[in-house]
């Protein structure tokens, strides 16, 4: 008996041993985990959009605002953030949309705490991406990698900014695809991480989170350490960057129509089609028009017509003269930026309320922001017609 102790003794000193030294693998693993993190966090920015919204006060107190209007207008600032990547050196930012709802300013804020004001670009409606940019030096973009690449169950990393705390680092690996083919990864997300990167071991950027996904329900509040994520692919990001960037270079103009290709060999720009909400569609230029001038140039190819819209500034007002029916007539189209496909460069909205199907009889439900201020209020009134109830039972039971 003694001697199986004496035995089990010595084992046990030697495994506490083994265990009690450093293990070199894990070592160097997470020496290369730290140098990952450092170098992906240089293209990783905290974007932060301030917006106004207006409430209402009531100054009566207790059950006298039942019968009493005395109403305060009063408005409150709100500043909501999210997580953003660098995406070139020319300040180019891109993050989620829905983080720029209503804004009034947006900030990005890079991991050095330096600070810029942000210009407003667009967003992009397939993908709910927007993108900003920012009059900085020596940025540093993120590595794009190429997202066909990354194969089911690989490692990835995730970071962003999290309640506050920037760059706020998860892992996990790549779990599998949605039908649009956006990315399920089993990287918990928490409050702020939306927009963030997802980077692949080599720390190239190979997704935007988009979303993040419940799969466990917690009676006490969000259970966020059970929320996984949904990215989207840097492959479907990147060719829409790209148009968006060129564009917002060559400032691309358009009016709006297709020629006949049979006219253009007789030095004719007859109108083939007018596209719907085109410069030309406003201004009622139709199909079988003969284009003749342009700002009192004559149109004797579409070479010359082509290289006229392309001299004029987005937004330049433009004389058009064309013939119908043998009639002259002149129309003044405003020329205006061209935009990709489901690019839109207008600012975002909150979400309205609205109709999944026709069969639903509820609408969705916006969320609903109240101030501090305004919560306050409704508390202590609530606590005062408490008490007034109280009162009033107390009374009626002598």
């Amino acid at each position: 008996m003694k001697r199986v102790i004496v035995i089990s003794l010595i084992f046990f000193l030697i495994g506490s041993n083994l265990f009690s030294q450093k293990t070199p693998t894990l070592d160097s693993f997470q020496a290369e985990i730290g140098q990952l993190i450092n170098i992906a966090k240089q293209a990783v920015v905290t974007v932060s959009a301030k917006s106004s919204h207006s409430y209402t006060i009531d100054k009566n107190s207790g059950l006298l605002s039942i019968f009493k209007n005395n109403h305060e207008e009063k408005q409150d600032n709100f500043w909501t953030v999210g997580s953003g990547i660098i995406y070139d050196q020319d300040g180019y930012i891109i993050t989620r949309s829905s983080i720029l709802a209503d804004f009034d300013t947006i900030k990005v804020t890079l991991c050095d705490g330096t600070k810029y004001d942000a210009e407003y670009i667009g967003t992009d409606e397939t993908t709910g991406l927007a993108i900003l940019k920012i009059e900085g030096k020596n940025l540093e973009p993120t590595r794009i990698g190429n997202s066909d690449q990354l194969l089911l169950n690989s490692f990835v990393m995730v970071l962003g900014n999290s309640m506050g705390i920037s760059p706020f680092t998860s892992f996990g690996l790549l779990s599998g695809y949605t039908e649009e083919g956006l990315f399920i990864l089993s990287a918990s997300i928490n409050p702020g991480n939306i927009g963030g990167a997802v980077f692949n071991i080599s720390g190239e950027i190979v997704g935007i989170i988009s979303a993040q996904v419940e799969t466990q329900i917690s009676l006490n509040g969000p259970n966020y350490s059970q929320q996984n994520s949904i990215a989207i692919p840097m492959n479907q990001v990147a060719s829409m960057v790209n148009r968006v960037i060129k564009l917002h270079h060559q400032q691309a103009t358009w009016l709006g129509i297709e020629l006949d290709a049979d006219s253009l060999i007789q030095n004719k720009l007859i109108v083939k089609r007018v596209i719907p909400g085109s410069p030309a569609d406003r201004v009622s230029l139709k199909k079988g028009d003969r284009l003749v001038k342009f700002n009192e140039t004559d149109l004797t190819s579409h070479e010359i017509l082509k290289g006229l819209i392309n001299q004029t500034q987005p937004g330049t007002s433009v004389s058009i003269n064309f013939i119908r029916h043998k009639r002259a007539l002149k129309v003044f189209p405003r020329i205006e930026q061209k935009w990709p496909q489901g690019f839109n460069p207008n600012q975002p909205r909150q979400y309205t309320h609205k109709l999944i199907n026709e069969n639903m009889k509820n609408p969705i439900q916006s969320p609903v922001i109240i101030s501090p201020a305004k919560f306050q209020q409704i508390n202590f009134k609530m606590i005062q017609m408490e008490n007034e109830i109280r009162s009033l039972k107390s009374r009626i039971s002598k």
